[in-house]
């Protein structure tokens, strides 16, 4: 295998992974399965015990849902991929740093997320994604119009 089709496999690896466990706790933030707070209502009155407005709450679930599913979509990604790390960087500062490093209430878990995050924000989505698909299609669209043109035979 290529080093470059490597790092696109790593990525997706990656992308997949984190666009899975930000879709599903989105999905349970909202109530839709079960084990999360039990729905938007308590989510926002439980963050508001951490004097997180509404408005944030629900950037947060914004932001587990559709960076989710862009991530796993690989469409927008570097775009997804920062508001996943910010929404981490914030569940670290809010919710989990004052609780030491390791789970079930610790930074070890959203710190893995961040940095996941934080990774496919400086590298990008890689080659098997919607975001390389377009990409490539607009290279050939401008490589069309930027093409020579030969004269007809004479």
């Amino acid at each position: 295998m290529k080093n470059g089709t490597s790092l696109d496999l790593a990525l997706l690896i990656l992308r997949l992974a984190l666009g899975s466990i930000m879709l599903a706790h989105g999905l349970q933030t909202l109530g839709l399965i079960p084990g999360g707070a039990g729905g938007i209502q308590q989510t926002i009155e439980h963050m508001a015990t951490m004097s997180i407005p509404t408005w944030m709450a629900w950037l947060s679930i914004v932001a587990e849902v559709g960076g989710g599913v862009l991530l796993l979509m690989g469409l927008f990604g570097r775009l997804a991929a920062f508001v996943v790390a910010i929404n981490m960087a914030t569940a670290i500062y809010k919710m989990h740093y004052m609780n030491g490093f390791f789970n079930p209430d610790g930074i070890e878990f959203p710190l893995a997320l961040f940095a996941m995050g934080a990774a496919l924000l400086v590298t990008g989505m890689g080659a098997f994604s919607l975001d390389a698909m377009m990409a490539r299609s607009m290279d050939k669209t401008i490589q069309a119009k930027n093409k020579p043109e030969t004269p007809p035979p004479s």
